[in-house]
């Protein structure tokens, strides 16, 4: 079961603005691999589908590049 977007970015909140960082890369590549197909097609077995994954990660990024920009804000210019 995926979390929901708001549980994601509550888990997200503790940590920096380099975590952050790390987390978006992640999301986004795996955002390209479904674009680009070339996600392992074992994945089309399993549930949650590979689209409701790739929704989910849009959902997801969306509220963590909000969380980025606070947090660099708060890191670099207090």
């Amino acid at each position: 079961m995926m979390q929901s977007p708001s549980s994601f970015i509550e888990d997200c909140k503790s940590c920096s603005y380099r975590e952050l960082l790390k987390l978006r890369d992640e999301l986004e590549a795996e955002v390209r691999a479904f674009e680009e197909h070339t996600y392992d097609p074992e994945m089309d077995l399993i549930k949650p589908s590979p689209e409701t994954i790739y929704q989910c990660n849009l959902e997801y990024l969306s509220k963590l590049y909000a969380l980025i920009a606070k947090k660099y804000n708060k890191e670099f210019h207090p």
